[in-house]
């Protein structure tokens, strides 16, 4: 498989991440500042936590340079890094969070690592389909 390959498809999967988990966090803080304006803030703010705690770049390094040839370890790998690294910035940030700020930090992660966890998966199965046929990705035959 070629790292040009593997390096598209990682950022179909963070671009995808980085959306479902705005969305995520977005609903989560819903009740306080409503839907829209949670969703789109969130969508905007979490990929720069993930960024500046270096998610993006421990990620690609395991996306891109080390892929198992077993389904589950990729995506298992992706999960566990994404619950390192947030759980690492909410103790960063633990002294100056809310209540409701704290209560919501468990369930961010469990969705979260469930999110990545399903993107990677969807990522894998694309990188197989792409090697599989050898030109473009068609996802129908």
């Amino acid at each position: 498989m070629s790292a040009i390959k593997r390096t598209m498809v990682l950022l179909v999967e963070l671009a995808a991440e980085a959306l479902l988990l705005g969305c995520l966090l977005g609903v989560l803080v819903s009740n306080k500042i409503g839907l829209r304006y949670g969703v789109v803030g969130s969508v905007l703010a979490v990929p720069v936590v993930l960024f500046l705690h270096g998610y993006y770049l421990t990620r690609s390094f395991f996306g891109v340079v080390w892929r198992s040839q077993t389904l589950w370890a990729y995506p298992a790998t992706a999960a566990a890094l994404f619950a390192a690294h947030m759980y690492f910035a909410f103790v960063r940030l633990k002294p100056d969070m809310s209540p409701f700020a704290r209560a919501i930090e468990l369930p961010f992660l469990a969705g979260g690592a469930g999110i990545v966890f399903a993107c990677a998966i969807a990522g894998n199965w694309l990188l197989r389909r792409w090697t599989q046929v050898g030109g473009s990705p068609r996802l129908s035959r």
